[in-house]
């Protein structure tokens, strides 16, 4: 090829080809649930990688950097030097405002503190250059939450584009409301679809009317306390379908997620944490929603429920691999968790069953005679085991029994 021969290409093409360099990982968060993302480890060093090559994309040449630089400004993180990121939101090239280009933000709570009643102005500010914004992040802190004062109230801001917020509570910073309120940006984001939620609530907010979030579809919950999931089953989700359980709560809790979520629940997966190994979940939540088709579990971190005798739905049951360093040199307790996991699967009452996908790295344990046995005997009763093809895997929802 020619030094000219790269001219001849086009547009499209080049899009794509900036498109795959600038890759991380994991991607942009999206809207739509997929089996077990989110509960591996995230890779800082993917992100960095794609991020440096973005600003390396946009100086090749005027072409690429018209392709491109909507890609570089797509994911933006606040952090130092607020006010020249506010700077280059508000530029305008080829006729558009950067800002528009911004699909997803995390927005560190420092920058929404309100030690006077300006301070927060910037991060409004950033916010208003976004109008196509995708994702909110409002992350967990990591240094002392007192560090961050709130004085004065901050404005609420409308996000009628948003469909997925990952949010980590503070009681402190609720008080001064608006954009640092769960509540409040809940109740201005109508097409929300994903929301991920963690921390402690102190006091269960009144509020007039019932929180009614239409478009919601997949509830992930990280640490919350009781009170926190007392304020969530008051919320109206009536699209509802996945919940997504990263650790087990305090008191039972999950309980009352079940009764009061569990009918119309399509999914349920369980993060990986050890907390799964302390007690038995799984049982709990299958008396809980014998509606649900489709159940997500990491076999290394769950801890193997006995055999359960009533009748439920479930059409598909997803198992990931990944190992538990905490068990590695437990070899012997480890495979009669293993043997234990497959005795559950085979011998409980799953008439619908159909499905079991398989993530992960399964390795020498689909040699295992005991897996060979435990396959077969799927077989006979008309489930397939199936292995996940690229990291992930979709089971059909609408499967019948």
């Amino acid at each position: 090829m020619s030094t000219h021969d790269h001219q001849l290409l086009p547009p499209e093409l080049w899009l794509n080809i900036i498109r795959w360099a600038t890759y991380a990982p994991l991607g942009l968060d999206v809207p739509n649930f997929e089996p077990f993302l989110g509960s591996l480890d995230h890779d800082n060093k993917g992100e960095a990688d794609a991020k440096a090559v973005k600003c390396a994309v946009v100086q090749v040449c005027r072409l690429w950097r018209d392709l491109a630089l909507s890609i570089l400004y797509e994911d933006v993180k606040v952090g130092r030097g607020v006010q020249s990121l506010v700077e280059a939101l508000g530029k305008t090239y080829r006729g558009e405002q950067l800002g528009r280009c911004v699909r997803r933000l995390e927005l560190p709570y420092p920058h929404t503190g309100t030690i006077t009643n300006t301070s927060s102005d910037l991060a409004l500010q950033i916010l208003q250059y976004c109008p196509d914004l995708e994702t909110l992040v409002r992350p967990f802190m990591q240094g002392p939450p007192d560090a961050v004062r709130y004085e004065f109230p901050i404005r609420s801001h409308s996000f009628l584009n948003l469909k997925r917020l990952e949010w980590w509570h503070y009681n402190d910073a609720t008080r001064s409301g608006g954009i640092n309120s769960l509540l409040n940006v809940l109740r201005h984001s109508p097409n929300l679809q994903y929301l991920i939620v963690g921390g402690e609530m102190w006091t269960s907010a009144q509020t007039g009317n019932v929180l009614e979030l239409p478009a919601l579809k997949t509830l992930r919950l990280r640490r919350i306390n009781p009170i926190f999931v007392h304020q969530i089953c008051q919320w109206r989700l009536p699209s509802l379908v996945h919940i997504v359980v990263d650790f087990p709560l305090e008191q039972n809790a999950l309980d009352t997620i079940w009764q009061v979520f569990g009918a119309r629940l399509c999914t349920v997966e369980f993060a990986r944490h050890v907390g799964f190994l302390l007690s038995d979940q799984i049982t709990r939540f299958l008396r809980g929603c014998p509606q649900v088709k489709t159940f997500n579990y990491f076999l290394n971190f769950t801890s193997p429920p006995p055999i359960f005798e009533q009748q439920c739905a479930l059409q598909c049951i997803s198992l990931h691999a990944f190992p538990c360093g905490m068990v590695t040199d437990m070899i012997t307790e480890a495979q009669e968790r293993i043997r234990l996991h497959l005795a559950f699967l085979s011998r409980s009452s799953f008439p619908a069953l159909r499905h079991i996908i398989l993530y992960g790295d399964w390795g020498e344990l689909l040699l295992d005679p005991r897996f060979v046995a435990f396959e077969q005997t799927m077989i006979s009763k008309g489930c397939s085991i199936e292995h996940a093809t690229g990291g992930t895997h979709s089971c059909n929802q609408s499967l019948s029994a």
